[in-house]
């Protein structure tokens, strides 16, 4: 079983067992940006930001690739490259290659909502 898998299973198990919805103030000023149903974790993962043919994930320090889900983010390309662009006014926050810390809600499915580019080094 890879660190990913357990991960996800004991987030499901913790998921389960908690069952409560998270209130603001207790994610250290961050904001959510996943729907309630079904519940994600709220999580931090550090990885190389890479778009593939199926989408945009991160490839975790294990050799693990976690699915990212932008509905918070645009894709954007660079040159040749594509990045993730914050509609809101931030421009380009990451691009294809760079080393990332995201936050984010971290489902059982082992997919993760990106909510935020907390670190960047390209």
């Amino acid at each position: 079983m890879t660190r990913l898998n357990a991960l996800v299973l004991v987030l499901a198990v913790a998921m389960s067992v908690a069952a409560c919805s998270i209130t603001d103030g207790t994610l250290g000023g961050r904001a959510t940006c996943w729907p309630e149903v079904p519940q994600r974790i709220p999580s931090l993962m550090k990885g190389v930001l890479t778009f593939g043919v199926e989408g945009p994930y991160l490839a975790t320090p294990e050799g693990d690739e976690l699915p990212l889900l932008l509905n918070r983010f645009d894709l954007a390309q660079i040159g040749s490259a594509t990045a993730l662009s914050d509609p809101a006014g931030g421009g380009i926050v990451a691009a294809h290659g760079d080393t990332v810390t995201l936050f984010g809600g971290l489902g059982a499915d082992g997919s993760m909502y990106v909510c935020g580019v907390e670190e960047r080094s390209g």
